[in-house]
């Protein structure tokens, strides 16, 4: 019965959850989202556009267009011995933008707002 359950578990996730090579499928006027951890990262990048365009290589450069918001987590080696701690996150909009994998680096272009640290409310 417990295997039936996992194996019953894992196949809805198999079918939830996108690919890496693509993001969330929808009409082109619908928020397209994916979640990216750069190399040297300790956390995930959250990922949102109308366009999300990324290579089936990692690390790769993800293209994003349309409404683009990339959220990133800010972490300081401010712990115990150096260790890192991270408080809230970096937000940044804009209409187009390129996010570097290998760097975490952020290419954005046209309008483009930038919320250097924003505390998550927990």
């Amino acid at each position: 019965m417990n295997r039936l359950l996992l194996a019953l578990a894992l196949a809805i996730l198999l079918v939830t959850i996108p690919s890496q090579t693509t993001a969330q499928q929808g009409s082109a006027d619908q928020l397209k989202h994916v979640m990216s951890v750069p190399v040297d990262a300790a956390r995930a990048a959250s990922l949102t556009a109308f366009s999300i365009e990324r290579s089936s290589r990692y690390p790769s450069v993800i293209t994003l267009k349309g409404r683009v918001e990339i959220k990133t987590p800010v972490c300081l080696p401010v712990g115990n011995n150096g260790a890192r701690v991270c408080d809230g996150e970096m937000i940044v909009h804009a209409d187009e933008a390129e996010f570097h994998e290998d760097t975490g680096e952020i290419e954005a272009r046209g309008s483009v707002k930038i919320t250097p640290l924003r505390h998550r409310k927990d």
